[in-house]
């Protein structure tokens, strides 16, 4: 249901960071809707479906196991950190993984009508280019968005969830008013490095060393030519995309743990 409603938003976002001809998320999606039919606002929905299932899996499962280890490992004070180291852990192990489909994905919303053949040539013509490494191109921008948004998103959703459940509020809507908020100020944070990691991302294939210049020194090419502004480029479809998943994800995820650990001691 997340990848269902949040692609759209993702290629609207991804033509913002790639294109110079769109004034705004509106413009984007009106304008890729009629050069390339509505069909293009789901784009690379494949690499999506088959990065997303075993990496939600993955990353809340060790999320969980860590988080409760971690709750019994360390003192009650520093219990409000826990979230955060768990989500950090998690979270490398799945960039690790999971970064050459991203890569994948990436490069196909960020083409017109690109079949997965073309996409297939592209990939085989910059791996020829640049090495297997390259495959993980972007990764570090990846880190740097994932680690501060992760670090930021855990600590306001863990704090606000309790809160919420102090003042008598349940499960789903103690969890999901904690992912929003926590959600909203991790993005605005963490957006500079998912510009940096999706142009990274998008250039592979067009035969230039796209790592050449490092993370750093892409972001400071951003903000020559388009200034501060440039990083903050596709923030409000980002914003539409990543809430109301971090919402999805985590309040399904608690609910059904809570079900299940309601049968079980049945």
């Amino acid at each position: 249901m997340s990848c269902g409603y949040q692609h759209p938003p993702q290629v609207v976002y991804r033509g913002l960071c790639q294109r110079d001809v769109y004034s705004g998320a509106l413009d984007a999606a009106l304008k890729i809707t009629r050069s390339e039919g509505v069909g293009a606002l789901w784009n690379g929905v494949g690499p999506t479906l088959l990065m997303i299932m075993p990496s939600a899996v993955l990353y809340f499962s060790m999320f969980d196991m860590l988080r409760e280890k971690g709750k019994v490992k360390f003192s009650e004070k520093y219990h409000h950190i826990v979230p955060s180291l768990a989500g950090i852990t998690a979270r490398c192990f799945n960039i690790a993984i999971f970064s050459p489909i991203e890569l994948f994905r990436t490069k196909a919303q960020s083409q017109q009508q690109l079949v997965y053949s073309e996409l297939k040539d592209s990939i085989k013509s910059h791996i020829k280019l640049n090495g297997v490494r390259s495959l993980w191109d972007g990764s570090k921008s990846q880190l740097f968005r994932d680690v501060p948004f992760t670090v930021v998103y855990w600590y306001l959703q863990d704090m606000l969830k309790l809160k919420l459940r102090d003042q008598g509020y349940g499960t789903m809507s103690s969890n999901c008013g904690g992912a929003v908020v926590g959600g909203t100020v991790a993005t605005i944070i963490s957006h500079p490095f998912e510009v940096t990691k999706t142009q990274l991302q998008s250039n592979v294939g067009l035969n230039n060393k796209v790592g050449s210049t490092g993370m750093v020194g892409h972001i400071m090419n951003i903000c020559k030519r388009d200034g501060l502004k440039g990083l903050t480029v596709g923030l409000a479809p980002r914003m539409v995309k990543v809430l109301p998943s971090c919402a999805i994800f985590i309040t399904t995820f608690e609910g059904l743990k809570e079900y299940f650990n309601n049968k079980n001691s049945e």
